[in-house]
């Protein structure tokens, strides 16, 4: 590098771009465990909502063929995100391993939070915005069943305040559902979604001390949890996701069927040569959105309690 000040940035660029990966896939992997991730070449994308076909029907010597899909598609656009970096010649001379590092870990950072910043505005609008497939908020009591007129609706929305029984009871009520196409919906709901305020509630429910439960038994404290086990993920921070006594449970496998983050461009950096040869530019960039087709495999709650 102390050779040639014009090529510097260049040889800097791939140490750089090391760092920027390395740190976004370590952070990205908690949205992946929920969220389907999509890598596309197209401006747009169709998520599918969850069945559609109906029972498969017995073969003798005439194939039936599938009908109309009766389920809800919702179509996602990307958007550019960019952000840009200066370098100067004289730190990456100094020390050119800490300021790769430092630079791409500070854009990944950057673009991780553009992203989950994102992802929490999804669980935040939940309520309000009409962004399902369906063209109802994600958490509504009024989902038509299908995209079939007169078909019914279902409800995905509860207003109980989070205890191990109104997870039971919202459990209870997404089993007496059923897909587009009328057959019943499955579900293990595995995943617990709350906000900061929620997050030591979460943790007395589903850590590792809470396999019983003074809840249900509140004069032996020795009542068994039945949802002991079950993870939780905080989607909210500051007035971003979820926020109060908001909470929800999910299907985490379903749901990333029906629920897509999806990528034109990968979160990247990219070089960006500038006038003076003492400067350089790192520009860190995405391509992406999220959005989400069904309501069944998660139930939402208000928290406001009775």
């Amino acid at each position: 590098m102390k050779d040639n000040i014009y090529t510097w940035s260049e040889d800097l660029y791939p140490l750089v771009k090391k760092a920027f990966e390395e740190r976004y896939a370590s952070r990205i992997s908690a949205i992946s465990r929920v969220c389907g991730i999509i890598e596309q070449d197209s401006p747009s994308y169709e998520v599918s909502g969850l069945g559609g076909y109906g029972e498969l029907t017995q073969y003798s010597t005439t194939l039936t063929r599938a009908g109309t899909d009766k389920a809800f598609k919702k179509t996602v656009t990307p958007a550019e995100r960019a952000l840009a970096v200066s370098v100067k010649y004289k730190d990456a001379n100094l020390d050119a391993v800490k300021t790769a590092q430092r630079t791409g870990i500070r854009l990944a950072d950057s673009a991780f939070m553009t992203v989950l910043s994102d992802f929490y505005k999804v669980f935040g609008n939940a309520f309000t915005t009409a962004e399902c497939g369906d063209g109802k908020s994600w958490a509504n009591d009024s989902h038509p069943i299908s995209n079939v007129a007169g078909s019914g609706t279902y409800s995905n929305l509860v207003t109980d305040s989070l205890s191990v029984s109104a997870i039971t009871s919202a459990i209870a009520g997404a089993s007496e559902l059923t897909t587009a196409d009328g057959l019943p919906f499955i579900g293990n709901f595995d995943m617990l979604f709350v906000g900061p305020e929620l997050e030591e509630t979460a943790r007395n429910i589903c850590g590792k001390d809470a396999a019983v439960s003074p809840e249900l038994h509140p004069e032996t404290g020795l009542g068994a949890n039945p949802v002991y086990g079950m993870n939780y993920m905080v989607v909210g921070a500051g007035d971003l996701g979820f926020t109060d006594f908001k909470w929800a449970i999910a299907d985490s496998n379903l749901l990333s069927e029906v629920f897509k983050l999806v990528y034109v461009t990968k979160p990247t950096v990219l070089l960006s040569a500038c006038e003076d040869p003492l400067l350089c530019d790192y520009v860190a960039y995405v391509d992406f959105a999220f959005g989400h087709a069904d309501g069944r495999p998660i139930v939402f709650s208000t928290g406001e309690g009775d």
